[in-house]
Parts: C-alpha cells; structure tokens; sequence
C-alpha cells in the first residue's frame, strides 16, 4: 500500500473510510550458473561445487554427533583505504546444512573483482570454525558477495563475518533449519512488510533484531521507488524517484543503511518476498520490461537468497521454506503475472496447489504480500472489489485457495495495507463463520504510514466485514510462535514510528488450535 497521493483505488479506499467516519457519529461502535559472485561450497543449492571457489567446511562427522572444525585461510589483499562494510551482514533462505550469506563492499576505489573471505563460527571470536572460504565481488553485481557454505550442523544458531584486507564486517547470527531428529518444540517466526524510511524509522526492526526468532518473512516493499521529502532528518530518498539500475541500487544503499534494518538482518535468517514498490507501484505483467528487469537485478543483488540471476524473463521467486517437520512457509508473487484475469498466472498457480496439497508439515504458512481475506469498505456490497490488485478482485481464484486451505492445519500471513488484522479465510467475503477454512494475520507495516485523517474509521470497518475481528493502525511487526498443537500469533507494536526512541509493547494475542481454524484472542 501506498501514501492517499497514489492511484484510484486506494485513493477511493481512504475515502470509504473518510465516508464511514462520518457515517460513524450514528452507529455506536494492510543464480543462475554464470552467478559472478561466486559462492563457495554451493553443493546445498545446485549438486556440485563450484569450480571457481575455495572453501573448507565441516564433514559428516557432524552426522555422528561431532563438530568438525576447519583451519582459518588468510585473508585476500584489498587495497582500500576505509571500511568497505558499511551496509551491513545478512543471511537468508536457511537449509538443514547451508544458508546464503549476504554482504555487499562499498568503496569508490574497488577492483572490478574484490576478494572476500567469509567465515562461519559457534562463537563470536570465531576460535571455533565450522566453514570459511573466499568469493570475488564483481562490479557486474553492485560488488555484492552471496556466499553459501555447505555442510553445517542442522538446527543451530552460528555467528559469521566477512573480511577484505584490513577490514572485517560486523558479526551476523543465522541459523540452519532442524531435521526432525534435530526440531525443537517449537519454531518462531517475525513477519513484516512495508518500510517506507521517509514516513518513519525503523523502530520495529531494532525491536525484532533483539526477539528470539527463528525466520523473518519479509512480504515486501522493502523499498519505495517513488518519494519526496521527509520531514524526518535524514530519512527523504535520494534522489527522489528511481527508474533503472543505478537508481534502484542507490535506493537499495540508502535503506541498507539504516542501523536498525542493519540489525535485524545481522541477527536473524530471512525468506524475502516481493510486493509492488521494488518496482513500480501496483505493478502487473504489462510493466516495462526494461524497468523490471533492472528492478529485479537490484532486488537480487541486495537479498540472501538462492534464487538465481533475473532475466529478461524475470525471476520466479515463489518458493516454500521448511522448519523441521513442524513449519512449511509458502511464499507466492503476486505482481508479477497479474493480468486482469488472473492473479498468480498458471504455472504458479498449480504450483501453489501442489505445495498445498503435498504438505507433510505440522502446520503450512502461506505468506501472501496481500490481503486473502476480504475488505469491504461500502455499503453496496454489490459493487467493485475495493481493492482490485488483492484476491478480492479474483473471486474465482479466492474460491480455489479456500478448497486448497480448507481441512488443512494452514495460517495466512499477509502485509500491504499498512494495519495489523485478524481475519477468517472464507471462500466469499460474506459468508458466515462456518465457511472459514484458515486464519488471517496482517502484519503491520515497520513504518509505512496509515494515514491520520483516517485511522479514527479503520475501528468500523469490522461494522462491513463480518470475517474481521481485529485492526489496528500502528506500526510494528507480528510474531507467530507455532506448537504441534497450536499456533500463538501476537502484535509487536511501535507506539510513534517518527520517534527512532519509540517503546515497542504487545498489541493482541491469537491462538489456533489444530483442526480449529478460527483464530481466538487470548
């Protein structure tokens, strides 16, 4: 979602709510193979080692129990003359024995091709190395390093770094997914969107950098392509609005820039999906191609993920994650092959319906950048979906999620609309409680701003929609805690976004129950 000064559609939303405010006075109550960072040890994602790196990790001694340690490689000459890390560490897309490692050197002296040792550790002096090797950062890829060390203990929290001649990066945690001899009994997961730095700061992501989570799911605009100006020091884009690559790499530096976003990154593994800001705002598959393409690049180079290098084509990055037997997380695209008629486009679209249907995980997460549940904001309830872009402008395909969710122990995760929500999943927006196949949680937005001349309405908007029992306008960050028997969803809430000293409290607390699908407040 977007500021009132964006398209149509929302534009018409926030006037509903301006109309319900009103009307409120009378009732009483949102790699390919040619990868030129190279990775190490890339074994977890393609089969075989790349022939063009170095690394040792740990061996199959782990499988017996042990932790086979590695001897620490010198580390490569660059000759630069300040510290090249000042965007920060991060991991993503963990696996039982691998995980992307992120950073990216930033000096206006670099070599086409920068060497960069990265090291994987139990302990934060890194006397205890489980993996280490080196990767080249090529301009060709923003200096970006994605390195993916093999063979590393399942389940279990380790510290790594990067170092480039005279420098080291800051330390970042990330942790392995578990084998179901290796689960814990439980798996907690942080689920976000929506970062616009010119209306707040980001708060919420010192408050999630400092929660013991297993996975942050990002559900995109984790950059705004538009802009102006801000009344926060230091927080308008520059420049205003970005179009190509230099652009978008820019706006990419200047978000990675910030300390708290830095942190929460450093401290936690994400699974990083896509809404429409990275590229254009409300974008579908007529947008330019030129643009996307250099969107995508951007994107790519600035996410831990295994996902390879986009093309002309684009990039397919619907993917599922697995935590131990407990969690599947089914993340889906859906701005990239939106038409008019369809939401997902086909191949994703049976995709979607096999990694439903083939769920063998306690609990299944779908993590949907938008709404699935359902916004009516007008009395006439006859008329045009509200918000077209969301699964309400695609009834049909609404109707064939709800039969894919229904008897299944899912959840919905979704952001966008700037709001925390709890919905119930119903094939159609009116009908009744019987018809809910799955819970919805919105997560609120780190900092994109509700706007204040309509928040007093958002509380009655529960008055239209019977499949809504909760909203709530502050910024923040959702916190879901699954069990084998249950799944505890709770709002972490940032009281005043434009305060970088703001307290961050719990809002409400959900609970579903298996074979339960309504989520009860507790």
């Amino acid at each position: 979602m977007t500021p009132p000064s964006d398209p149509v559609d929302r534009r018409r939303f926030l006037a509903l709510l301006a109309s319900l405010a009103a009307a409120g006075c009378t009732v009483d109550t949102a790699g390919d193979d040619t990868t030129t960072t190279r990775p190490v040890d890339q074994t977890a994602q393609d089969g075989a080692a790349s022939p063009t790196t170095t690394g040792s990790g740990s061996t199959a001694a782990q499988a017996q129990g042990e932790l086979a340690l590695v001897e620490p490689l010198a580390v490569p000459p660059l000759d630069v003359d300040h510290d090249p890390f000042e965007l920060g560490v991060a991991s993503g897309d963990p696996g039982e024995t691998s995980v992307v490692l992120w950073t990216r050197l930033v000096h206006a002296e670099l070599p086409t091709e920068a060497p960069v040792l990265w090291e994987v550790a139990t302990d934060e002096t890194f006397e205890q190395l489980l993996a280490t090797g080196t990767a080249v950062a090529v301009a060709g890829d923003a200096h970006t390093v994605r390195a993916i060390p093999n063979s590393l203990p399942s389940g279990r929290t380790m510290n790594y770094r990067f170092k480039a001649g005279e420098f080291t990066s800051p330390i970042g945690r990330t942790k392995t997914t578990p084998t179901a001899e290796s689960a814990s009994e439980s798996v907690r997961l942080a689920v976000s969107s929506c970062q616009l730095m010119e209306t707040g700061y980001f708060t919420a992501h010192r408050d999630l950098a400092n929660s013991d989570v297993d996975l942050v799911i990002w559900l995109g605009d984790y950059i705004y392509e538009g802009g102006g100006s801000s009344i926060l020091p230091g927080r308008s884009h520059v420049p205003p609005a970005v179009s190509d690559l230099d652009g978008y790499r820019a706006r990419y530096a200047q978000y990675r820039s910030d300390a708290d976003l830095q942190a929460a990154h450093a401290a936690h593994p994400w699974m990083v999906m896509w809404d429409d800001h990275e590229v254009l705002n409300d974008y579908t598959s007529t947008v330019d191609a030129d643009r996307r393409l250099a969107a995508y690049q951007a994107w790519w180079e600035h996410m831990p993920t295994r996902l390879p290098r986009p093309t002309a084509d684009g990039l397919e990055i619907h993917r599922s994650q697995h935590i131990g037997p407990l969690v599947k997380v089914i993340g889906i695209d859906v701005r990239q092959y939106a038409t008019a008629d369809a939401l997902l486009g086909p191949n994703q679209t049976a995709w979607l319906a096999d990694e439903l249907s083939n769920s063998d995980a306690t609990w299944t997460i779908l993590a949907s950048p938008v709404l699935v549940g359902g916004l009516n904001a007008s009395l006439d309830i006859l008329g045009d979906p509200l918000l077209p872009y969301t699964w309400d402008g695609y009834p049909s395909e609404r109707v064939a999620l709800a039969k894919l969710l229904a008897n299944r122990d899912a959840v919905v995760v979704s952001g966008d609309l700037h709001t925390s929500m709890t919905l119930d999943v119903r094939p159609n927006l009116f009908d009744d409680e019987r018809a809910t196949v799955a819970p919805e949680f919105m997560a609120p937005a780190i900092s994109s701003a509700f706007p204040d001349d309509y928040a007093d309405a958002a509380p009655l908007l529960p008055l239209l929609n019977p499949q809504m029992r909760h909203i709530d306008t502050a910024n923040g960050w959702l916190l879901l805690e699954a069990t084998a028997s249950t799944v505890t969803a709770t709002f972490r809430l940032v009281t005043t976004a434009t305060d970088p000293a703001s307290e961050v409290t719990s809002g409400t607390s959900w609970r579903v129950e298996r074979d339960q699908p309504v989520a009860v407040q507790i």
